[in-house]
């Protein structure tokens, strides 16, 4: 299955990479993205159906949830793809 980040969504990557760059040895940034990347592609399974975010906000989008530290990545799949919408940080959602 395909991954698409929408341009929200790499923006909001591209943002927590240069904090944490900020904050830590040069490269980790770069590091935090991959991984970040590679959490979301884990999320692309053929033929699983994901349940509707249990955040109201989220709900009324239809986006699914998931979830990479503290961070919530609400998508949906759309023509056999993931796209990933919003990455939004855990407390801006409680």
């Amino acid at each position: 299955m395909k991954v698409i980040l929408t341009d929200h969504a790499l923006n909001v990557i591209d943002a927590i990479a240069a904090f944490v760059e900020s904050k830590n040895t040069p490269g980790s940034g770069k590091r935090y993205a991959l991984k970040f990347k590679k959490s979301i592609e884990k999320l692309a399974k053929p033929n699983v159906k994901y349940a509707i975010c249990n955040h109201e906000r989220l709900a009324l989008l239809n986006y699914s949830c998931g979830h990479y530290n503290d961070w919530v990545i609400a998508f949906r799949i759309e023509n056999n793809a993931l796209v990933v919408y919003q990455i939004i940080h855990g407390s801006f959602l409680a």
